[in-house]
Order: C-alpha cells, then sequence, then structure tokens
C-alpha cells in the first residue's frame, strides 16, 4: 500500500527553506524559519524555543487528514512487516527529512544507541546520513573532532563562546551535489550554508548544541543546548576520539553510484545497521520488490509513473510517498531518478 501526505514544514531555529519551495516548484521561492520538510514522520519536534509552538509540530499528516503515527499504530505489523514491527515495538525507525540551509547550522552532536537508552530513556540514538540534492559554490561541512580534542578543551570553548575555536576543532570539507556523508551518533558536526539535502536517520529529535546563539542571532534556551540533560551531563554525548580529514572522509563519505534501471545502494549494513538508502535511475522502465522492508521515496528528478498491485500514479520531480511492507513488485516507468530510504535489514 502507498500513503501520500500533506506539506510538512518544520520550525528551526536556523533560515533557510528557498531550494525546498524550489524543489516543489512554487513561483516565489524564500528562505524562512520553517527550512526542513519531514516526510512520512512520526516524530514530533523539539523546539523549546519556537515563538508560537504548534499542536503535533513534525507528524506527517495523510492525504485523508489523519495523523500518519495514528494509521501506523492501527496496525503496526501490516505497515512495517512482521520482524520489524516486533523488533521496534511498533515504531517506525526511520525518519526522513528535507533539510536546507540558508546559514550554517549551529554545531551540534546526537546520542548513540546507548546514550539515549541510558540518559532519555528512548530506544533510538540519532546516527543520520546526508545526501546532497543541491550545493551552492562554497558550502561545506563540519564533521568529527580533529586528533588531540579533550572533553576539558570543548567545555572551556563553550564556556566562553569561542565559536572560531570550537569550529576549528572539527574537519572541514567542501561538498557539492550527489555527495553522500553518514554521522554517527557522538560526532560533532555542523552543516554549512548553501546545502540542500535529504537526511536520513534515526527517529528522534534528540541533540546538544554548545553554541548559545545560531549565525543569524536568534538565542537558544538552556533547554536546547543541553536538551533536557544538564551542562555537566551533555558534554558526555560527544566522542572525543578525533581522527585526520583524511581518515573522517574514508570513514564518512560514500561516492554515489548510477545506473539506468538498477536499484544501487548508497548506505547498507557495511556502513550501518540503523538505515539503508538505496537509488534507482528509470530510463523507460524498471521494477523492485522491497520484500518485507517498507521505504519513504523521494523523487528527485524527472517523471513517470508507479504501478503496484493496488496502486496507480503518475510521478514527478519532488513527489515522495509511503511504500508499506510487503507491497509486492512495484513498477517504475519514465525518465526519473528516485530515492528509497528503508530501515534496516530484516534478516
Amino acid at each position: 500500500m502507498v500513503y501520500k501526505f500533506k506539506a510538512n514544514r518544520v520550525w528551526r531555529a536556523y533560515i533557510g527553506g528557498r531550494h525546498i519551495d524550489g524543489f516543489y516548484g512554487k513561483k516565489s521561492p524564500i528562505d524562512c524559519s520553517m527550512p526542513e520538510e519531514w516526510l512520512a514522520s512520526t516524530v514530533e519536534a523539539f523546539n523549546p524555543d519556537e515563538p508560537e509552538k504548534k499542536e503535533n509540530e513534525g507528524l506527517s499528516i495523510c492525504e485523508d487528514g489523519r495523523l500518519f503515527r495514528d494509521v501506523l499504530s492501527e496496525n503496526p505489523e501490516k505497515i512495517l512487516g512482521k520482524k520489524l514491527n516486533e523488533k521496534n515495538g511498533g515504531k517506525q525507525s526511520i525518519l526522513v527529512k528535507l533539510l536546507d540551509s540558508a546559514e550554517r547550522l549551529v554545531i551540534q552532536c546526537h546520542p548513540t544507541v546507548s546514550f539515549a537508552k541510558k540518559y532519555f530513556g528512548s530506544p533510538f540514538g540519532k546516527t543520520e546520513c546526508w545526501y546532497m540534492l543541491d550545493c551552492d559554490d562554497d558550502a561545506c561541512i563540519y564533521l568529527g573532532f580533529k586528533p588531540g580534542i579533550t572533553k576539558e578543551k570543548w567545555i572551556e570553548l563553550f564556556k566562553n563562546q569561542d565559536v572560531d575555536g570550537m569550529l576549528e576543532c572539527l574537519n572541514k570539507f567542501n561538498v557539492k551535489k550527489g555527495d553522500f556523508w553518514f554521522v554517527s551518533g557522538g560526532i560533532p558536526h555542523a552543516i554549512g550554508k548553501g546545502c540542500f539535502m535529504i537526511e536520513l536517520q534515526e527517529p528522534s529529535d534528540l541533540m546538544v548544541i554548545p553554541e548559545r546563539i545560531t549565525p543569524s542571532g536568534t538565542v537558544l534556551s538552556d533547554k536546547k543546548l543541553h536538551c533536557g540533560l544538564g551542562f555537566e551531563k551533555m558534554f558526555d554525548c560527544f566522542e572525543y576520539d578525533g581522527l585526520s580529514a583524511e581518515e573522517t572522509k574514508n570513514k564518512y563519505y560514500r561516492k554515489v553510484e548510477s545506473s539506468d534501471n538498477r536499484f544501487i545502494p548508497i548506505v547498507d549494513k557495511t556502513l550501518t545497521d540503523k538505515f539503508s538508502m538505496k537509488t534507482l535511475k528509470v530510463n523507460g522502465n524498471a521494477e523492485v520488490d522491497l520484500g518485507e522492508k517498507y521505504a519513504v521515496v523521494i523523487v528527485t528528478d524527472g517523471n513517470g509513473n508507479i504501478k503496484t498491485y493496488d496502486y496507480c500514479s503518475d510521478l514527478k520531480k519532488s513527489d515522495n510517498f509511503f511504500v508499506t511492507a510487503g507491497s509486492g513488485n512495484l513498477s517504475f516507468s519514465g525518465n526519473m531518478t528516485l530515492v528509497f530510504c528503508m530501515p534496516e535489514s530484516n534478516r
């Protein structure tokens, strides 16, 4: 079965979103404080600093007006598949976003699963990955500590709010359209200005932040900074085993391959057991069977058609949808590129 959703833009403390507007074909794209679109989401956004907090922010709404979270809770085994439903207690184990940065995001760090279980009572951490759909010429990311950065030094930089000093502690990489980067839980990072991406991650909004003010001047609350941990404990979330830039790139960067009518992995179990991502470039006709996996699918370019045993629809760039587990053969026709975001292996 296939589910489609209403628009689901989410407030964040940084500015962006113009490329998302353009991706969806809006005539006058703008940057604003809604720089993310959450797709097929069952996760609520943690926005303690939002001026006007919205009910159920982050949760996707199906075309018929129901929250997808509620639809899932009614029949999780049918939607997620028997094995993944049992493994994850009826919860969807991924969150997919479109993210567009018109400014550098604050430095942040997300918990590993073990840290999230111990200190947040969450079965999920926030390991994530970024697939770049478009980038400004000077776009960059910051990823991972350089060698020799200690917890004590990091805390001192935080106390002094030496942001330049913090950024100097991290490896910096220029990025371009088509790049893919993986970000383990515990690894400090910051997305630079001018990055438009698909972000696939574990389903949580947990993070700690050592910057008190965003580059555009938004002051963040203590609660947003330490996420309820307190300032002493938040620094235990960071992994301090630094790597050189070359080591970091070898570990976290992947080249995205492309071949007509082939289902090609970008993320698989050789990189992580948290989720998987594949791409399909349709040139004429192509078929995919997801087996007992579900998927969030995004059409990143072109147009065409999808047919399943119980569904048929035209597709165009920016269309996105959720395919339930056990949906059988998915038949695609046309000329288009699709990205499939899926859970971990169920074998």
